[in-house]
């Protein structure tokens, strides 16, 4: 994308963008403005704006230019209608929770919108989905998400079009998923949480009561960052999970067994009465876990948080979604019930623990947590004789 000047001394927007028919084109539109020094800022500004359309899958090219070199491309002919156009229509009538409506739409935004949006919904046949698909993996966006994220989308918009009448056949019909590999799980170990805990303690205690509270409750990311003081059940000793927050929006939990309510053991307990100080104060009825500036939580932040804390304590780098798991491993080959541990985690039932977990897992007798308190305590010893020696 570029401003270039024509023979006649004019301020032309040079750039590409997809046709109605899904062909790729170079346009080269006439602002008719003299190359001077105000001019060439005015034609700068209004290329961005192009430029983040078509980033966004916004791009009208009609509204731009109804009198362009390329209009009669984007002319609809009776009974034709964009990929973009039908995908508005579709997404206005879908009932959706407001974590997924805002999901799809940033797929839209970044992915699906520039690559579709333009072309005429008649246009799109199988062999465009499939390079779709193999550019979304050379982004290098995992299987899961192309799959879960990007192609379910667009699968269900194209879909409905075919039931409408609006395209003859199905595109993505012989589409298969791609085929995903397992999430990793990569926990830390007893020494490890230790170390962690200790150098939180000394160099940053706003999050060491964080730490202490997320591999004793096995909640996910999302359960963390939207939990709330009223569901902090202190009488019962329970944490209540009834919401999860997601890009910036608090919705409900991932699952109907992940509407659960966790045992809150006595280093859990203590640690919630020593982060009320930080965040109850503020808001009683808002968020248990808030950043220093007192905002809510999210992905990116908490991974670079978490990234630059175990970088200072020389703890092997892992994202925050591994304290999960760390619940899961380390209170498995403490001993712990699988059947327990997996009513903590909210999984359906006890065969989707195993099948993840059951590598960690070696005679199991304990149904209370006190196994993990144990082995901490060991890991703790040795971890000070470590540092007297």
């Amino acid at each position: 994308m570029a401003v270039s000047v024509n023979r006649h001394g004019n301020l032309v927007l040079d750039f590409y963008c997809y046709a109605p028919n899904g062909g790729k084109i170079r346009c080269r539109e006439s602002t008719r403005l003299p190359n001077n020094k105000a001019n060439l800022k005015i034609a700068r500004a209004r290329m961005a704006i192009i430029s983040n359309e078509l980033k966004l899958g916004k791009f009208d090219y009609l509204r731009h230019f109804p009198e362009g070199s390329k209009a009669h491309l984007f002319r609809e002919q009776p009974g034709q209608m964009s990929f973009g156009k039908f995908w508005e229509i579709w997404l206005s009538e879908k009932s959706l929770r407001a974590t997924t409506r805002e999901g799809w739409m940033s797929a839209y935004a970044n992915y699906i919108g520039p690559s579709f949006g333009n072309a005429l919904i008649q246009s799109i046949d199988e062999s465009q989905v499939l390079s779709f698909r193999v550019r979304l993996e050379g982004k290098g966006l995992a299987s899961s998400t192309i799959n879960d994220k990007v192609m379910k989308p667009l699968r269900m918009c194209l879909l409905k079009a075919y039931k409408r009448g609006l395209i003859s056949t199905y595109p993505c019909a012989e589409i298969k998923k791609l085929l995903e590999t397992p999430e990793e799980v990569d926990p830390f170990s007893f020494e490890e949480l230790q170390q962690l805990l200790a150098f939180a303690k000394d160099n940053y205690p706003y999050w060491y009561d964080l730490f202490v509270i997320w591999p004793r409750t096995g909640l996910r990311p999302g359960e963390i960052y939207g939990l709330k003081w009223p569901r902090i059940d202190y009488f019962n000793r329970k944490i209540l999970v009834r919401e999860t927050r997601t890009r910036r929006v608090d919705g409900p939990p991932k699952t109907p067994s992940s509407r659960r309510s966790v045992d809150m053991r006595p280093a859990v307990f203590e640690a919630l009465k020593r982060q009320e100080a930080r965040t109850k104060l503020v808001d009683p009825e808002g968020y248990v876990f808030l950043n220093e500036k007192k905002r809510p939580l999210g992905d990116e932040y908490m991974r670079q948080k978490v990234r630059h804390i175990l970088s200072r304590a020389d703890i092997r780098l892992r994202p925050p979604k591994q304290m999960r798991h760390t619940f899961a491993t380390l209170h498995l080959a403490a001993g712990e019930q699988i059947s327990w541990v997996s009513r903590m985690l909210g999984h359906a039932n006890s065969k989707i623990t195993w099948e993840r977990y059951n590598r960690f897992v070696p005679n199991l007798t304990r149904e209370d947590g006190s196994a993990f308190e144990e082995a901490m305590g060991r890991a703790e010893e040795n971890l000070k004789a470590a540092q007297k020696g």
